[in-house]
């Protein structure tokens, strides 16, 4: 098993990307941290993984600190951590609240800063780690009508890898982002329901490119992965 030994930590780990990513990872031999707000989702999947679950709100640093010294607590150390936790608001720009505005940029973007500055640490305490940040294709493209916030976002994701690289790579932690496109999950069927689900990239899909990434050789440095879709999308 490639991750036998480790531990990751996975944000939004209740449904979607983040529980394919702390599936496979628990296959690979990780101890997993699931971590999300709902309580009920991120249970079902540490008892699926024999994990352990732990609430967090990505948008409260004090939650963050709380996810962070729990997983230390249950396991001693943080190989692997994954910012997948992400949120979406489809309205114009000019009639988009501000305070949408903020919560999707809390959630996406600035919640990224502290569940790293968090876990470098640690890492850098037992020699190195691993960070997988999930942006979005929209990260370097347009996300389109009415998804400023969120491509905002993804972009920022974006810079904040390109930093953490320069600034830990060589201090034995590798940054990556994976940017996904249209992939199953239920924020992307709420926002176009007419499609296939069967036609899009599957979650698992991205939990495979996190595999990849997580125990890619120390001689080679993969910044960041897009995933695109292999189906042209089919509409019900």
């Amino acid at each position: 098993m490639q991750l036998d030994g480790k531990v990751a930590v996975v944000t939004g780990a209740g449904r979607g990307i983040g529980r394919a990513i702390a599936i496979a990872y628990a296959k690979e031999g990780a101890k997993v941290v699931c971590s999300a707000r709902s309580v009920d989702e991120i249970e079902a999947v540490a008892a699926e993984v024999g994990g352990t679950a732990i609430r967090c709100d990505v948008s409260d640093e004090a939650d963050i600190r709380a996810l962070i010294d729990g997983a230390l607590a249950a396991y001693g150390r943080i190989d692997i951590l994954i910012n997948n936790a992400g949120a979406v608001t489809r309205l114009p720009l000019h009639e988009l609240p501000t305070e949408d505005w903020d919560h999707v940029i809390n959630v996406n973007l600035r919640g990224v800063f502290p569940c790293t500055k968090y876990a470098v640490p640690p890492m850098l305490e037992q020699g190195g780690g691993c960070i997988i940040n999930i942006s979005s294709g929209a990260g370097v493209v347009g996300g389109g009508v009415n998804r400023s916030a969120y491509t905002a976002s993804k972009h920022g994701v974006m810079g904040l890898t390109k930093v953490c690289i320069q600034e830990y790579l060589h201090r034995g932690i590798r940054t990556h982002v994976i940017l996904p496109d249209a992939t199953v999950s239920r924020m992307r069927h709420e926002g176009f329901p007419d499609e296939d689900p069967d036609s899009l990239i599957q979650a698992e899909d991205i939990a495979d490119a996190a595999v990849f990434l997580a125990t890619q050789p120390a001689t080679a440095h993969t910044f960041e992965l897009r995933v695109s879709q292999g189906l042209p999308t089919r509409f019900v």
